[in-house]
């Protein structure tokens, strides 16, 4: 285990030439940096001055400002509203030592020092919370917004995330929820909160989404989060028309990312299995192209369905009360070994994310995958994917979560060789769209949680520690699953993703300064500045 160890460590991270050249390549990316940040903030500058006048003066129907703002990134669902406090369901919760939650110290002689009573128990307040993301499809729609331009107001004032009781998704104007075979969530993700798919829906209020041991947040700084940042991917399963005679076979080609025509000219057949195939593209976010799966309607974008995610967080404004924990996701399979960007493949599938990566934009992803594909094999159809990464600091993990697409088995989360946790996936079994909601056949629609292994304690770790990420996914087209073998077989576009919430021991300014949670990705020694 130790030259395995060891091993692994003098492929994840460089040498210390590597390291010379590397911190010189930083500098000067960190300069030019700089000077595209600041010619970016003039050039923003001179545009809101050259738009406040547009819009001040008499210049008819404001051709001017729609000329200027034409090619940029665009806010697709602009009028959200601000999170909603129920200050009326409001209760107290004791937390032992909460006083002192704000201390860095993993050292009882320390505390004692310091005079802090980690026996001492605290009544704190809890509110419910919820933040609502309203957006409209037409039949067959494909959208990935732009979390740059896609935003909802937040409040003026900081606090605490203590847990997520449910997510929700739901007809705006029925109240009812909403069918995966007529919208597929494949992921949404709204900053502090990370990567949330399909699979969460089915989480009730006896498997909440998220929970934590005592004394531990996501933090919401008013001062750097005035507004909420969302990457919102939906894609409209409403009339789809059958592919191949198989309507089966049209919801997995939309969901997946398959290339057909009709969404949007950078979807080619060499980007089938790609986010470019399903509406991460310039030609649907800004060249304005209709982009959406093929219906048995006809393609109206007048004519839409309102939907609404609904996230009902716990939330404590006593946030000094809590420590902090960040976001670290694991992402697998590697795109590289180490920090140097240095392939983990030989031949890259062309439709896999890691194909064609530049090292930078495989660095600043960690390393990782961000999606990948299962091929059709009947005679070995279990799939496995992995990932190795080295700890650059210790600390301690009070969440973990898999994320996997249709298709997928269970995802493993190891530490040093040891296993921490083994999350399985459960599948729908009711066919009829209009009643199948949270039970919905040919998805994978729940996830196991991890909270009897990381317990009341966390799951501690040190610097040089190594975590593994190995998933498996069924690539054969007699899933026991699935309703047919024409939604079985082949996967594109699934992901392999194993998301902690980390209490980092880090003593950088990152991670004492007072801040908002962030996410982390892969090896987090470059971006964490470690």
């Amino acid at each position: 285990m130790k030259a395995t160890k060891e091993e692994i460590i003098r492929l994840v991270l460089p040498t210390e030439d590597e390291i010379e050249k590397k911190t010189d390549r930083k500098h000067y990316r960190y300069r030019d940096r700089l000077k595209a940040y600041a010619l970016f903030v003039s050039m923003v500058a001179l545009l809101v001055l050259i738009v406040v006048m547009f819009r001040s003066g008499n210049h008819g129907d404001g051709f001017g400002t729609s000329f200027l703002l034409k090619g940029s990134p665009k806010c697709q669902f602009c009028d959200q509203s601000q999170p909603k406090f129920y200050d009326d369901k409001s209760y107290t919760i004791s937390i032992k030592g909460a006083s002192t939650n704000a201390s860095t110290s993993t050292n009882a002689d320390d505390d004692a020092d310091a005079g802090l009573d980690h026996s001492v128990y605290e009544d704190i307040v809890v509110t419910p919370m919820t933040v609502t993301y309203d957006y409209d499809l037409y039949d067959g729609q494909i959208i990935f917004t732009d979390p740059l331009t896609e935003t909802i107001p937040n409040v003026d004032f900081d606090y605490a995330i203590v847990g997520v009781t449910s997510v929700k998704h739901i007809n705006r104007d029925t109240n009812e929820p909403v069918s995966l075979d007529e919208v597929y969530l494949h992921h949404i993700v709204m900053p502090p909160l990370n990567m949330i798919g399909a699979e969460v829906l089915a989480n009730d209020k006896d498997t909440p989404y998220v929970k934590y041991p005592d004394g531990y947040a996501l933090h919401v700084i008013a001062e750097d989060t005035p507004r909420i940042h969302v990457n919102a991917h939906m894609l409209s399963n409403k009339n789809l028309a059958p592919v191949q005679g198989s309507l089966s076979r049209a919801h997995k080609e939309c969901n997946e990312c398959y290339y057909a025509p009709g969404k949007g000219s950078d979807c080619t057949p060499e980007f089938s299995g790609k986010f470019a195939c399903c509406g991460d593209s310039i030609a649907c976010t800004t060249g304005g192209e209709q982009c959406a799966c093929a219906t048995t309607t006809e393609a109206d974008r007048s004519t839409t369905t309102k939907y609404r995610m609904e996230f009902t967080f716990l939330t404590s404004l006593d946030i000094s009360k809590f420590k902090r924990v960040d976001h670290w996701t694991f992402t697998a399979p590697a795109c590289s070994v180490n920090l140097n960007g240095d392939s983990v493949f030989k031949e890259e599938p062309s439709d896999n994310f890691c194909f064609g990566q530049s090292k930078g934009t495989v660095l600043d992803s960690g390393g990782g995958s961000l999606f990948h594909q299962v091929s059709e094999d009947n005679v070995n159809p279990y799939v496995k994917t992995k990932i190795n990464v080295v700890a650059p600091t210790g600390g301690k993990i009070v969440w973990a979560q898999a994320h996997l697409h249709t298709g997928g088995i269970n995802a493993t989360l190891l530490l040093n060789g040891v296993v921490q946790c083994t999350a399985d996936s459960v599948y729908g079994t009711n066919s009829d769209v209009a009643t199948n909601a949270r039970n919905e056949q040919n998805h994978l629609i729940n996830i196991g949680t991890c909270y009897d292994e990381v317990g009341e304690t966390g799951i501690r770790f040190e610097e040089g520690d190594i975590f593994t990420t190995e998933s498996f996914y069924y690539g054969g087209t007699d899933d026991k699953r699935m309703d047919g073998a024409d939604s079985a077989g082949e996967h594109k576009n699934v992901m392999s993703y194993f998301s902690l919430n980390v209490d980092f021991d880090g003593d950088t300014k990152l991670f004492t300064q007072k801040r908002s949670s962030i996410a982390f990705w892969n090896n987090l020694a470059l971006n964490a500045g470690l």
